[in-house]
């Protein structure tokens, strides 16, 4: 009987021991504790992005965009202005994106001979020189985004949003510009011409403080709520060269012109319009240069307001 005793007290102090060094490991474990992590979540923000940037080069494969600040604006390449709300958007992407892991593994070197042979060269200079040096690329049907710096490569994420963070770094010049092709409000107008196929030419001109419809009567308030959509008026995107719609734009029918005679004579706009019911945007000539787009309903409801004066 004592030696079953005896037995039976060795397994319980076994037992004791084994609760105990388990009541030990299991407090001193914390899951969230990064003591295995081995890299700086931040490492690719940038603080105050407006203060602390002042010139972004972004050198793809087939394309180099510059975007740099001269005083108090921004340039694209050193021959546009850069958009405002672009620039707001990506900034605010700049301060926010984190490394959500390291690659590693056998998938490391293929993701990063990739990223390299066919993604974006990223450099960001502030005033005492370079900040951040990185390549950037991704799958955008997987919405990953990988970030190379050095022999490392890592997948990048913006908080709180499942978006594909490399798309932005990969934007052609022209969805880097201001938008804006009239950089005035109607106080800047000496007149305002709109000219449609087959209807009246309408005509605003400015007189005794307020622009007046010529050669018609029409009430003044709607008069000055219709001229004022010309305030600071801006295309929806800038076409390059290449794009579909010029290369069928002689199946485009002419939709008119809109004409702007500035106090600023550099400051003066001529829009001529053409319209394809099988695209979702009329053309539009800038001009006699460049080429643009304008959504159909925002030239419609333009027209459809102009018809109610």
């Amino acid at each position: 009987m004592a030696k079953s005793q005896s037995k039976k007290n060795i397994v319980l102090l076994s037992v004791w021991i084994v609760l105990v060094l388990l009541t030990i490991l299991a407090y001193s474990y914390n899951p969230y504790e990064r003591k295995s992590t081995s890299f700086e979540k931040d490492l690719f923000a940038v603080e105050n992005a407006n203060q602390t940037i002042s010139r972004i080069e972004l050198n793809g494969q087939d394309f180099s965009n510059t975007l740099e600040k001269t005083g108090n604006s921004w340039s694209v390449n050193k021959e546009y202005l850069l958009d405002a709300s672009m620039q707001q958007v990506f900034f605010k992407l700049l301060e926010q994106i984190s490394i959500q892991r390291p690659i590693v593994g056998e998938n490391s070197a293929k993701i990063k001979q990739n990223v390299l042979d066919s993604g974006v060269q990223v450099n960001i200079y502030g005033n005492e020189g370079l900040v951040n040096s990185y390549t950037v690329g991704g799958d955008f049907q997987a919405m990953r985004s990988y970030f190379v710096k050095g022999e490392e490569v890592y997948l990048i994420q913006l908080p709180g949003y499942q978006s594909y963070v490399a798309g932005i770094f990969e934007v052609p010049e022209n969805d880097w510009r201001d938008r804006v092709v009239f950089d005035g409000i109607w106080q800047d107008m000496v007149s305002l011409k709109i000219n449609r196929p087959n209807i009246e030419t309408v005509e605003f001109k400015y007189d005794d403080r307020l622009m007046r419809i010529q050669n018609q009567q029409a009430d003044t308030a709607e008069v000055m709520n219709f001229v004022e959509r010309f305030n600071y008026f801006f295309v929806d995107q800038f076409l390059p060269e290449d794009h579909i719609a010029l290369q069928k734009k002689e199946s485009f029918d002419k939709a008119g012109t809109i004409e702007i005679a500035g106090l600023d004579k550099d400051k003066s706009l001529k829009l001529e319009l053409f319209k394809n019911p099988e695209f979702n945007a009329y053309l539009v000539h800038i001009n006699g240069k460049e080429w643009a787009a304008i959504r159909n309903e925002r030239m419609e409801k333009i027209w459809i307001e102009l018809e109610k004066l």
